[in-house]
């Protein structure tokens, strides 16, 4: 009897505990979601809109310039997160997509290339990730631990950036 009281007891005391840590890491990744969604909008808030229609080619402000370099750390920067965990399915389906697609519009195709060639020479970040979303559009580098990959999930999460 009183193994069955501390069973009754116990066992939603424990789904209630596991319920609570999956909401509010799910509540963690959204505001780390939205920092960088906020970050990605700021950015972009510098360039014109000839750049972001692919038109400027080689005529770049400097403070244009600076932004795509900017939006290409901020784009490693969310793949790191990724493979942290603190990212979700939906989202990251989001920013991949629309990162891969930015890397391959000019003027950010020649930027690319240009800040490869800084990295590979050690002037600037590594850029893993970006590398391998380059050259494979559905590159996830989500993390491999199955707790981590049931906490990111999100659900009904629809996000920009």
């Amino acid at each position: 009897m009183e193994w069955l009281s501390l069973t009754i007891a116990l066992v939603p005391a424990a789904l209630a505990w596991g319920i609570t840590v999956w909401q509010v890491r799910t509540q963690r990744v959204r505001q780390v979601e939205d920092v960088y969604v906020t970050r990605y909008w700021s950015l972009l808030d510098r360039l014109s809109t000839s750049t972001l229609r692919g038109m400027d080619g080689h005529t770049l402000t400097p403070q244009a310039e600076m932004a795509i370099r900017l939006y290409f750390r901020l784009s490693e920067d969310e793949a790191d997160l990724r493979a942290q965990g603190w990212v979700s399915d939906d989202t990251w389906r989001d920013w991949s997509g629309a990162i891969s697609s930015q890397m391959h519009r000019q003027p950010f195709e020649r930027l690319w290339a240009e800040t490869l060639e800084d990295s590979d020479a050690g002037r600037d970040y590594e850029f893993r990730h970006l590398r391998e979303l380059w050259r494979d559009r559905s590159y996830d580098p989500s993390p491999t631990d199955s707790v981590r990959r049931w906490l990111r999930r999100a659900p009904g999460r629809n996000s920009t950036g």
